[in-house]
């Protein structure tokens, strides 16, 4: 500081006023006056004791419309009286580093710089409506009172500072509203602020870089910056908030990268990014600790190719992000956990990637609200735990060429209902668990490149598939353990794998002849477990000749897989027993060939090998010696047909040997499948 010694007589009349004034506190008005010029050492001189006070008064410097010449230098220096100026002009700037004042209140004017680094201020700093050239300088500043700045425009230095406030205290509320304008970078970070943070209205501009920084700084009370615009970044890295964060109607830009950072921001109360709310740029808040509730209604994000807004590793109350819009950039929550629930109501998310939505390894103690949702790109959520219900219904997904909609991994406590929801690309529910049954009634499922509905290895109590119209592209219910499986045979899929698929009932109950159809539409051919798990199914329900049917059903249509000489036995099995499962055709075969071969016979006996000792010849008790394997009636080895009639014993004696084995062989599958 620059000592200064100022001589009455020395003083215009502007200074005189000043002069006379200062002890007893009282206002210097030069507004309108033809001499407004006071020299910045004459208010100097008066603050630092040069001019005597009158006792029983409170003397300060107030002025009014004064052009302030030279630096008000007050380094160091501890000041007992108040400085009050407004609307006065100050050419150079004002140095108060590591100063003691009592109140500075500096509002309506206009100033060249303010330098209070380290500065200790007992009452209020006030430069509301206040226009600063070259920067405020306020690091490790004191403040016991507020900081107010409404209405107030800070310009950059020369490092593209416009506020730089690190390490500030302040006892009280730091105001930076009402109109106030900053076209540089605002540095208040590791700051302590006891009271509130008030940008509401606030303009901080400095594109392409830091706009506001708030990292790390503690804010005993709330943050308002409803109808905040900022040009840059908003960081908010590692901020405490000790009540909510309000950003309704705020515009936050910052093309291509962060337009808030926040990652692990801890909020005691809520963050309201809603009513008109706008980030382009990604809002990034990974990690973040939000006490209460995240509410993105109605907000607007824009983040083309990048993460548009990321809650990974969060945990938070619950999400509310009714008629969100994302214009380019993915929805993250991995790893987060929600005390209640994810609302994506009516939202619509048009990422412009592969992922407009991704949960993973998230835990959630409510619902997931997606009822009318309109997404383009995978919606993904995978190996998470959802306590409450999942809501798709009246959804419209789209992502054609790959997978739209993927729930895979999940145990969901309650139902997934997607009554309703239409998908363009596949949907897939593989190896997710749902206590409560899955609703797909009324869904529309069209996938050309992927599977319409991957349901492999699912487990759940009810799963109702009755489509609004016929599904278009392959349904997978492979390894599936499904207690009641509803569906519609009007809408079955052309292509329907169900090997490995487990079920204890069907809705509705149609008969086997139909539910054969519905077998038959695997692409990859029969396979026998859901031959055997239908056929199980009729059994339980006092069907055995359903169950027959169908396990009669798996052995034919099985048979176009089989080598050409199983093909022949496989045939011979069918032809003569129906595998087993139509055992009186064998007693219709032995009967026919009875019949044939005892008409011949009778009609042309066969010579006897010895004449005077065989038996009475009886062409039915000979026919049937024939027919029948490994048991003698006498009548086969004590004649001797010849010609016809020999080749014809020799037909009998094949076809009997053939019944007799395929008898066996049927009653052997048959006894082995029960």
């Amino acid at each position: 500081m620059q000592d200064v010694t100022v001589m009455p007589e020395d003083l215009n009349a502007a200074e005189k006023r000043l002069w006379t004034a200062f002890p007893r506190g009282q206002w210097v008005d030069l507004r309108g006056e033809p001499e407004r010029v006071v020299r910045a050492a004459v208010i100097q001189a008066a603050l630092l004791g040069a001019c005597e006070t009158e006792p029983g008064h409170t003397p300060g410097v107030r002025l009014r419309g004064a052009m302030v010449t030279g630096r008000l230098d007050l380094i160091s220096a501890t000041v007992e009286s108040a400085l009050v100026c407004e609307y006065c002009q100050f050419d150079e700037p004002l140095r108060l580093v590591e100063a003691t004042t009592r109140t500075v209140r500096l509002v309506h004017s206009r100033l060249a710089g303010f330098n209070g680094v380290r500065m200790q201020v007992v009452g209020i700093l006030n430069l509301n409506g206040t226009l600063i050239e070259r920067g405020l300088w306020l690091d490790q500043a004191r403040v016991t009172g507020q900081v107010s700045l409404r209405g107030a425009t800070t310009r950059a230095d020369a490092e593209g500072i416009a506020i730089a406030a690190r390490g500030l205290t302040v006892d009280g509320d730091v105001a930076m509203c009402d109109g106030f304008l900053a076209t540089g970078s605002v540095l208040v970070h590791r700051a302590q602020i006891n009271g509130g943070l008030d940008c509401f209205n606030a303009r901080f501009s400095y594109p392409g870089a830091v706009a506001l920084d708030l990292s790390r700084t503690v804010i005993g009370a709330g943050i308002g910056a409803n109808e905040l615009i900022a040009e840059g970044e908003l960081r908010m890295r590692g901020t405490r908030v000790m009540a909510s964060v309000q950003l309704a109607g705020a515009l936050l830009q910052n093309p291509g990268g962060d337009a808030l950072g926040a990652g692990g921001l801890e909020v005691r109360g809520g963050l309201w990014c809603r009513e008109g709310f706008s980030a382009v740029g990604g809002v990034r808040l990974v990690g973040s600790q939000l006490g209460a509730n995240v509410t993105f209604t109605d907000a607007k994000l824009s983040h083309p190719g990048g993460v548009a807004l990321n809650l990974d590793h969060a945990a938070f109350g619950d999400f509310d992000g009714a008629r969100l819009e994302v214009s380019g950039g993915t929805i993250s929550v991995s790893g987060a956990r929600a005390a209640a629930g994810v609302n994506l109501e009516e939202a619509r998310l048009n990422s412009g990637a592969d992922k407009s939505f991704v949960l993973e390894s998230a835990e959630i103690g409510g619902g997931l609200f997606f009822r009318r949702l309109h997404a383009t790109g995978e919606v993904c959520v995978q190996t998470s735990r959802i306590s409450g219900r999942i809501l798709l219904e009246e959804a419209r997904l789209d992502n054609a060429s790959a997978t739209a909609l993927r729930f895979s991994g999940i145990h969901a406590d309650a139902s997934l209902s997607c009554a309703g929801m239409r998908v363009r690309g596949g949907v897939k529910l593989t190896g997710s668990r749902c206590d409560q049954g899955i609703d797909l009634d009324g869904a529309i499922l069209a996938s050309e490149h992927q599977p319409a509905l991957d349901a492999t290895a699912i487990t759940t109590t009810v799963l109702s598939l009755r489509p609004a119209a016929p599904i278009r592209g392959e349904v997978i219910f492979r390894h599936a353990r499904i207690d009641l499986l509803r569906d519609d045979p009007t809408y079955w899929p052309e292509r329907l794998r169900l090997e490995e698929l487990t079920y204890q009932a069907l809705d509705p109950r149609l008969p086997a002849r139909e539910r054969l159809g519905w077998l038959a539409r695997d692409p990859d051919g029969p396979q026998p477990q859901p031959y055997e798990q239908l056929a199980a199914l009729y059994t339980r329900l006092g069907q055995p000749a359903e169950a027959s049917k169908v396990m009669y059903a798996r052995e034919r249509d099985q048979r176009a897989a089989e080598s050409a000489l199983n093909r022949v036995w496989s045939i011979l099995q069918d032809v003569t027993v129906a595998y087993g499962y139509h055992p009186w055709r064998a007693l219709a075969w032995l009967a026919a060939l009875l019949t044939v071969g005892s008409i011949l016979y009778g009609l042309m006996p066969p010579v006897p090998l010895k004449p005077g000792e065989a038996p009475h010849f009886n062409p039915v008790i000979y026919t049937l010696d024939l027919l029948l394997p490994i048991v003698d009636m006498g009548q086969q080895n004590a004649f001797n047909p010849s010609g016809a009639e020999q080749w014809f014993s020799y037909v009998l004696i094949t076809a009997g040997w053939i019944l007799a084995t395929t008898v066996a062989a049927g009653v052997a599958r048959v006894t082995s499948r029960r």
